[in-house]
């Protein structure tokens, strides 16, 4: 998690309103042929900076806006939509090194939760309050390399607005 300041600083600024050109891919078939699984994806750009948005639905609720974070190493709910879902802190505090500072953070446990249509395994993630997110609005979480990793392989279709999570089939051999 030691790009999390950077990260922020640059997900405050698209989300306030700089964000200039936008894609999105209207419907995304859940799954390709090849067993892909896919997930639309809102493309922000401010010159050369882009970040990518996921739809992540927690318990039920949401969708909540979540920056897809391919440097963060663990997931991040902002304080406000933990609040709104009701959860509570996991008593649980650490220290998360960032490029900058040391900030002392809580962690929740999230048990029912998807990226799209696609479930995503139970877990613990951090919670924070990020300066440009809320319950309602803006960017509300970060989708880290935590949950990513439970994917083979990531590829992010910029051009197409698109997240293609890729499984590896195992064969067994015989003989």
């Amino acid at each position: 998690m030691k790009a999390l300041p950077l990260t922020l600083a640059f997900v405050a600024l698209l989300a306030a309103g700089c964000g200039g050109g936008s894609t999105s891919t209207a419907t995304v078939p859940l799954r390709s042929a090849d067993g892909t699984l896919n997930i639309a994806i809102k493309v922000l750009k401010h010159g050369k900076q882009v970040i990518a948005l996921v739809p992540v639905t927690i318990d039920g609720k949401g969708p909540f806006t979540f920056a897809l974070d391919t440097g963060a190493s663990q997931s991040l709910v902002d304080s406000a939509v933990a609040k709104k879902l009701g959860v509570h802190t996991t008593g649980d505090s650490h220290r998360v090194a960032g490029i900058t500072n040391v900030t002392k953070v809580q962690t929740i446990v999230v048990k029912h939760w998807q990226v799209g249509r696609v479930k995503l395994p139970s877990t613990t993630v951090v919670e924070a309050n990020l300066p440009f997110g809320n319950a309602d609005g803006g960017v509300q979480g970060l989708l880290g390399s935590d949950m990513l990793s439970q994917f083979d392989v990531v590829t992010i279709d910029y051009g197409r607005g698109v997240l293609r999570l890729h499984k590896r089939v195992v064969r067994t051999s015989h003989g």
